[in-house]
């Protein structure tokens, strides 16, 4: 879009071949629109991914929800007390969340005394499989759901397109990493807790 300048081609181009890309990529072409090119077609197209994407961008501040714990109670992101807190979107039948598991559960035992909390916001549609993950896996955090499956609310709020799919937020709310997986995890937490 730089190169181009406010054309209809430019616009046009970024509507339809970057569904989802990144806010930090998104915003500078975003800004670089005038505002005849924001309200054609296609800039209403890149207008609204802007704002989808800037929901979950680092330095944002996480949106707040409520959902159903297993036990049936509400749990919200916001009533989770913590130093640092990672909102984690998984499933029961999702293999890469599976496997996962050990490496956020390193990161749990390591942290947790320290003021880590973790939500995990299951994609699961059923019941049962969502709970007897939680137990056979000895997920020892919060967990909820609406047991919609990708037509969960809060997916939907955080654009969640893929599990797992794990934000870091510190305790003033506010976003610090995306996309967290593996060492990455690890590494994004201790950096919170100065490590």
């Amino acid at each position: 879009l730089a190169e181009w300048g406010n054309t209809l081609v430019a616009v046009y181009l970024v509507s339809r071949h970057h569904p989802k890309m990144r806010f930090e990529r998104l915003k500078p072409m975003y800004d670089r629109l005038s505002e005849e090119m924001k309200n054609s077609p296609y800039g209403q197209v890149i207008t609204q991914r802007y704002r989808d994407a800037k929901i979950t961008a680092v330095g944002e501040i996480a949106p707040d929800f409520t959902l159903l714990t297993p036990e049936g109670d509400s749990l919200s992101l916001y009533s989770v007390k913590a130093k640092v807190k990672v909102l984690d979107f998984w499933a029961s039948w999702c293999g890469p969340c599976l496997r996962e598991v050990p490496n956020v559960k390193k990161v749990y035992d390591k942290f947790h005394d320290k003021g880590f909390e973790i939500l995990s916001v299951s994609l699961d549609d059923k019941k049962d499989n969502w709970v007897n993950a939680i137990e056979k896996n000895d997920l020892d955090w919060g967990h909820v759901s609406s047991l919609k499956g990708w037509s969960c609310p809060v997916a939907k709020l955080y654009n969640v397109s893929g599990v797992p799919a794990m934000l870091l937020i510190d305790k003033e709310g506010k976003i610090v990493a995306t996309k967290l997986r593996g060492d990455l995890l690890m590494e994004k937490v201790a950096e919170q807790f100065g490590e």
